[in-house]
């Protein structure tokens, strides 16, 4: 194969034919309803080393809160600390 001029008339060769336009559909509805819980709310996540898991739990149990109430709290403090608005 022969070296081209330049990169342009190389990319001609081997450019791909147009790509096929998809069909853009309306969103289809949910097929099951939201749990009126996790109405407004997000999941956020963090893989974390065992050690802070089993670290919830123990708080969690030891005064009575849920994980999720002791997440907000830590969260909220974090917050605070760092000036971030909520």
């Amino acid at each position: 194969m022969a070296k081209k001029a330049n990169l342009a008339s190389a990319l001609d060769d081997v450019t791909p034919a147009p790509v096929a336009q998809v069909e853009h559909r309306p969103a289809r509805e949910r097929s099951t309803p939201v749990i009126p819980s996790r109405e407004g709310t997000v999941l956020v996540g963090a893989h974390l080393p065992a050690r802070y898991g089993k670290a919830l739990k123990l708080l969690a149990a030891e005064t009575g809160e849920t994980q999720r109430q002791l997440i907000e709290e830590a969260l909220d403090l974090l917050f605070v600390k760092k000036g971030a608005k909520v």
